[in-house]
């Protein structure tokens, strides 16, 4: 029986009577009130995700329109970067490795220069020492931030501090952003960079462009999908400007790059402080001088819209700053304007591909402008007359290269010498890669002595003048016009207990004006010609202690003694020992 109890009470335990269809079983009331905490939770939950996704999506937009944060940080950042140079030699100093701004300007090639001329006995005096800031933002892979020049080009200077040789490249360049006409500032933003003078904004990252640059990664990412799909591109003219300043040949190689280019334009562009809005003129007046415009044959690289619309159209600088900004008054005047402007707008458009369309497709860029025209009708940029007369206008490009410029090969004779000689000591190829280094020379040429000799040799050519110092007579000079045809050269040398070293060199011939060309330099003088031993100042020597008290009448007295020694020769050269 105890058995059957104890079954029979298992039964009832584990098998409740079945109520009447529809019951339902009664549930605890706090076990309900449980069920609908956890719901109550759970929602919650979701709730506050919610509401964290949409505060990081408003304080995203917030940021990507304003910038404030940006503005903060590289403000900080800018604010510990800094480059002081000082005595002696660094040997912790980085230098660029690449990028076409870098190596002609000579940044590249800074140890080799500096290691053969340690060879030649210089000395580094002073150089450059990095803040720790600025060494933590390029161990990030940025470029260094300093303040890069938009011209610059090899000079040379005299024993008084004075220039006698300087070049500056691009040769033609805007001052300021005041002096670029507005209807050329209006269409290059159209065409690269829409959004940059938002003034509700002022501290906006003019470097990063966020929707473009959004499109462009989920482009990317399109294209892996489906090749040669356009991803459209995401640089602004900040992130151009270190792109063909300092990126490996001047281009975007990849993501990595690309991010490169962003943070260190996103740095330049607080240099000045959180307000953007003076900088974002800078990168507009810096885009324009130092945008890369190919290669014209037979006169070299071409960088800049000033430099760019005279070496490819012959179109004056100066003139079409000045058309693009006034009113025409007739239909020449107008029909000028147009020329000019389908010019402007070449350029701006070529950069894309410049050898491409300035050298390989003409006719291509010629449509592409027409197109352009119409679209910056549409926005209001130019008016129906100013379109009708670019659309009419041809582009004529030149077919030979800009003329050279004369100079005066007597009053070059002594730079040349010194150009001649940097470019040997430095292992450059040619004038061409010298002159556009970022260099200064000081020299102790004395171009006051070297200008009086000058005027002196000069006269000689006036018979008169010659007759009347005595130099005209029998075994001297012949009479007649004969001594107009005479080529003089007139040495000094310091003596020293080394071999003399000449620190005045002059010579007159007829006529007295050679070409310069700034790529091969001035040819052999003709000292070299007559075979004559000239030599000229050496820029490492001390001065010549009798240079400014060289009297015209030391000159004759020795130049006459000369004579009767070479009176078949004529006089060819003097030196004074």
């Amino acid at each position: 029986m105890a058995i059957a109890d104890n079954v029979l009470g298992r039964l009832v335990r584990f098998n409740a009577a079945r109520g009447k269809p529809g019951d339902q079983p009664r549930v605890p009331i706090r076990r309900r009130l449980g069920a609908l905490l956890l719901r109550g939770i759970g929602i919650l939950r979701w709730m506050v995700l919610l509401a964290i996704l949409a505060l990081i999506g408003w304080a995203a937009n917030y940021e990507m329109r304003t910038s404030y944060l940006e503005a903060w940080l590289f403000t900080r950042i800018d604010r510990a970067m800094s480059v002081a140079v000082q005595p002696g030699s660094n040997d912790s100093i980085r230098f660029p490795k690449h990028g076409p701004y870098d190596e002609r300007l000579g940044y590249v090639a800074l140890p080799q220069f500096i290691s053969a001329l340690t060879g030649r006995h210089y000395t580094v005096e002073r150089q450059a020492r990095w803040s720790k800031g600025l060494d933590r933002f390029v161990d990030l892979g940025a470029f260094p931030i300093y303040a890069e020049k938009d011209r610059a080009g090899l000079r040379i200077f005299d024993r008084n501090g004075d220039e006698v040789y300087g070049t500056r490249f691009p040769q033609l360049a805007y001052r300021d952003f005041a002096s670029i006409p507005p209807l050329v500032t209006n269409s290059l933003l159209f065409v690269e960079d829409r959004y940059l003078f938002d003034q509700r904004y002022p501290e906006h990252n003019a470097a990063v462009e966020w929707n473009r640059f959004a499109l462009a990664v989920f482009g990317r990412f399109v294209r892996v999908v489906v090749p040669g799909f356009n991803e459209g591109g995401a640089s602004t003219l900040a992130t151009q400007i270190e792109k063909f300043r300092h990126s490996p040949n001047g281009l975007t190689g990849g993501i990595g790059e690309k991010l490169r280019q962003m943070l260190t334009a996103s740095a330049h562009v607080y240099i000045n402080g959180p307000n953007t809005m003076k900088r974002r003129e800078e990168i507009v007046t810096t885009y324009m001088n130092s945008t890369p415009l190919s290669s014209f044959p037979g006169y070299g690289e071409v960088i800049g819209l000033p430099d760019a619309l005279w070496v490819w159209y012959g179109t004056d600088f100066n003139e079409a700053n000045k058309v693009l900004t006034s009113t025409p008054k007739n239909k020449k005047d107008l029909a000028r304007k147009g020329e000019i402007y389908r010019q402007v707008l070449s350029l701006l458009l070529s950069g894309r591909l410049p050898t491409h369309y300035l050298i390989t497709d003409r006719e291509g860029l010629g449509e592409l402008c027409d197109r352009y025209v119409w679209a910056l009708y549409d926005a209001g940029i130019v008016d129906r007359t100013l379109r009708d007369a670019t659309l009419d206008a041809e582009l004529k490009f030149r077919a030979e290269p800009p003329p050279i410029t004369q100079v005066s090969y007597v009053k070059q004779k002594a730079t040349e010498e010194v150009r001649a000689r940097l470019m040997t000591m430095l292992g450059l190829p040619s004038f061409y890669s010298l002159d556009r280094l970022d260099l200064s020379a000081e020299t102790t040429v004395d171009t006051a002595a070297q200008a009086r000799v000058t005027a002196v040799l000069q006269r000689l050519s006036d018979p008169k003048f010659a007759q009347s110092m005595g130099m005209v007579g029998h075994q001297l000079l012949p009479a007649g016009k004969i001594i107009d045809k005479m080529t003089y050269s007139f040495v000094l040398y310091e003596r020293r207990l080394s071999p003399h070293h000449g620190e005045v060199a002059s010579e007159v011939r007829d006529p007295d004006v050679a070409r310069a060309d700034p790529h091969r330099g001035l040819g052999a003088g003709p000292a070299d010609a007559m075979g004559g031993d000239l030599h000229v100042a050496r820029h490492r020597e001390g001065p010549a202690a009798d240079a400014r008290r060289l009297g015209a009448a030391h000159l004759f007295g020795c130049a006459r003694e000369l004579l009767h020694r070479r009176r078949h020769a004529g006089l060819r050269q003097f030196r004074q020992r």
